[in-house]
Parts: C-alpha cells; structure tokens; sequence
C-alpha cells in the first residue's frame, strides 16, 4: 500500500485523536498537515503497511513537542494511552478514581507509575529516570511491562467495579489522582520512594493542598 492510499484510510480515526489531543479544530487540522509531512518524510511513496496507532503517535510527539517548545504543560489525559476512557474522565475524580483501581490490581506500583508519567503525562524516558532517580533501562523495562499487563489484564475489564480493601492502596489511588489533576510528576514520583510512607505523603498533600486553598482565599 502506498502513502497517500494509507493515509486516506487512517485520516478519519486520526483526526479524531487529533481533536482529542487538541481540543481545538484550528489546531487539530494543523496537527494533521504537520502528521502527514512528518510521515511522508519517513516513509517517502514506497510500499508498506502501516497502522492508525503509527499515525496517531506521530501526532502525539509532534503536539507534546509544540506545547513544550511554547512552555504549556502537557498534562492532559492521553485518551488512547489511558485505554479509551472518556476526555472527562481526569476532571471527573469518581472515574479516575475507578480505573485507578483497576490498574492498582494488575501492575505493581513502580510499573503503574511509570505507566502514569510516560503515557499520560507525556514525560520522557530520560525526565522519568530523573523523577525517579533510576537507571534508564530499569525505566525501559518496567514501562514495557506495564503496558504488557494494561493490555492483557485490563483493558478487556473498563467496565469492571473494582473495590480497594486496604487503606494503603485507597490513598495511593486518591494521590494518584491528585497527581494527574494537578499534573504533580513530583508527586508521583515520590510514591516510589521507600522512606516515606504512603500515608505521610497523604499527609503532606492534604496540608499543602490547604495551604493553597487558604491562600486563594485570601488573595
């Protein structure tokens, strides 16, 4: 299959993710010129066989690059990273919450965080070794193993209630959230070191989240 009869068969699926990207349809038709001249310098006219997905993550760096290059934040929610679950679902904290549960269940804690910065906080590799003070090839390894478990474990489950019997777990979610609301990478990280205990750094939230809130008022 040649390019342009690859790209009119995607461009209607990427589009779509170009509009979740971008929330915007000045900018998500932009998104895709940029996508198509991005692609076409790769693969030239020749014969291949490509997916929507190699589409979609060529727009995905190409909006992650331009944000960054104007010094926005790119905290957004990736709906296809964060398994197709609805834009408002970071705003909402009751569905965050419920498929934070359920990635609690089936990926270790350092795998869900490093999913977390890497799919939906569109952090780097190199920015994730940073946060997390460990070795780019640990970063690597556990990201690729918790995709692996997303796709096997729980993506054929969204629908599924999860409930969190232990507290540990019941804070760590609600930190989780937190963090991705607040696009807190700093947050996130530190629910992987050891000194403090998940219910210290609850602690900690909580006070500065008051804090802030003390401040507005008075502002």
């Amino acid at each position: 299959m040649h390019f342009n009869e690859s790209w009119q068969q995607h461009q209607s699926s990427l589009r779509k993710a170009c509009l979740l990207f971008t929330q915007n349809y000045h900018d998500a038709e932009d998104l895709m010129q940029a996508t198509w001249l991005k692609a076409y310098q790769r693969l030239g006219d020749k014969e291949f066989t490509v997916s929507t997905a190699y589409f979609t993550t060529i727009a995905k760096h190409l909006w992650i690059d331009q944000r960054r290059r104007k010094n926005l934040p790119c905290t957004n929610i990736d709906q296809e990273a964060l398994l197709q679950i609805p834009s408002r679902a970071v705003s909402d904290t009751s569905e965050l919450t419920c498929l934070l549960n359920l990635l609690v269940t089936h990926l270790t804690t350092k795998q869900l965080i490093m999913f977390l910065l890497a799919d939906v906080t569109y952090c780097s590799l190199a920015e994730i070794a940073q946060l997390t003070q460990t070795s780019l090839g640990a970063v690597k390894a556990s990201l690729f193993r918790a995709r692996q478990n997303v796709d096997r474990y729980v993506r054929g489950q969204l629908d599924k209630d999860v409930e969190l019997a232990d507290e540990e777990s019941i804070l760590r979610v609600q930190l989780y959230v937190q963090a991705l609301q607040s696009g807190d990478h700093q947050l996130l990280s530190q629910l992987l070191n050891e000194q403090l205990s998940v219910a210290t750094l609850y602690a900690i939230s909580q006070q500065s989240l008051g804090q802030s809130a003390t401040i507005y008022m008075c502002a």
